[in-house]
């Protein structure tokens, strides 16, 4: 039986902002309503997703301190059923130095169990965080950045620094990928992104933000590398500031020359993610919708309006990049099944024409022929 579209919208009973698809197909999520008394418990939660029944079946959840922060970022180790997630300690603690907020946790479909901690978030300030982590494709080094302007590599599993903290110059970290063989990590911030060499930390290059008019003001908010047929690439989310327009950006991983440039749309993306077989690139977007776009021609593929109530937090692809999962503020989560083929959008335009000729003739033929 082939694969046709499947979307549906679930609710659960905290604020969604980190999500991923483990090997076996479950989604976990990571979200609550963060320090203070709020009443919305900070939860780590692992579902299995019932497609046929558009449902999630909650497997085990993890309650977490309500006088810490919510989980904001996951990562999924490639070899264990293990993965990394900020989670900042409670504002007594940062206050004095003392953030263990890189938590590493063993997961089974019985038990989500929290396993070591380091500090990776230095600063004395309870708004900084750590945005985005990330495991490489081996397993041996997991990244983190934040909104401290640091980039931490540590060595799996004993967490010990790889090489020493890089600053970005006070500007936040918006998101970091490893490349398939580990070697290079790429960095963005809003206005620099850095590909560097992860033996000692060196930058390989630096790219500052691309500039599609004259005195428009754009920022970098997300990347990606390649993967599988797009390995020789890497992708960037490119904001405009000073206008509503947004663009994917695609370069050559080798040369770090601009292949192409696409705009996506008006709204700003919020979240991105690429497929395991590098085929797909997934964007949420400000304007509370959800888009797949091929990672050849940069042409979208698929957009649902409006899936969220608000703007996305998160989106993953399953590990077969048939589904995709995304999540948002609102408390809800939306589950979209990809179909095996996208419409091309070809032959909905050849019956939009033949119906315009059809109209034509017929107005042709009443006012000149009839008569």
């Amino acid at each position: 039986m082939s694969r046709t579209l499947t979307k549906f919208s679930v609710k659960v009973d905290f604020p969604v902002y980190c999500t991923v698809f483990t090997p076996s197909g479950e989604i976990l999520l990571g979200g609550g309503g963060g320090t203070g008394n709020t009443g919305v418990k900070n939860k780590l939660v692992l579902f299995e997703p019932k497609l046929s029944e558009k449902s999630l079946e909650k497997l085990t959840e993890t309650i977490l301190s309500g006088e810490e922060d919510r989980p904001t970022c996951i990562a999924l180790h490639t070899k264990e059923n293990i993965f990394s997630c900020n989670i900042n300690s409670s504002e007594e603690k940062i206050k004095i130095g003392e953030n263990n907020n890189c938590r590493i946790f063993q997961y089974s479909n019985e038990k989500i169990e929290l396993i070591r901690t380091v500090q990776t978030i230095t600063s004395t300030n309870e708004d900084d965080y750590q945005r985005v982590n990330a495991f490489s494709q081996n397993g041996k080094l997991l990244a983190t950045g934040g909104t401290d302007s640091k980039l931490t590599v540590l060595k799996y599993p004993s967490l010990n620094i790889a090489f020493p903290p890089l600053n970005f110059n006070k500007q936040e970290i918006y998101d970091l990928d490893f490349d398939s063989t580990g070697n290079q990590l790429l960095v963005v911030s809003a206005n620099t992104l850095k590909i560097l060499s992860t033996k000692k930390g060196e930058s390989i290059h630096t790219i500052e933000k691309p500039v599609f008019r004259k005195n428009s003001r754009c920022q970098f908010r997300a990347c990606r590398f390649g993967k599988g047929i797009t390995a020789g690439y890497f992708y960037t989310v490119v904001n405009m500031t000073s206008e509503s327009r947004t663009f994917i950006v695609k370069w050559n991983a080798v040369t770090f020359e601009r292949v192409s440039t696409k705009a996506i749309g008006k709204k700003r993306i919020t979240a991105f993610a690429i497929s395991d077989n590098g085929k797909l690139l997934g964007f949420g977007t400000s304007d509370h919708g959800i888009g797949i776009c091929d990672s050849k021609s940069l042409k979208v593929l698929l957009f649902v309006s409006k899936v969220h109530g608000f703007p996305p937090t998160t989106i993953a692809f399953s590990h077969d990049s048939t589904t995709v999962v995304s999540g948002s503020a609102d408390n809800s989560v939306h589950i979209i099944q990809l179909p095996e083929k996208f419409d091309s959008g070809g032959f909905r335009l050849f019956l939009i024409l033949i119906g315009t000729l059809i109209a034509f003739y017929a107005i042709f033929y009443q006012f000149y022929l009839i008569d």
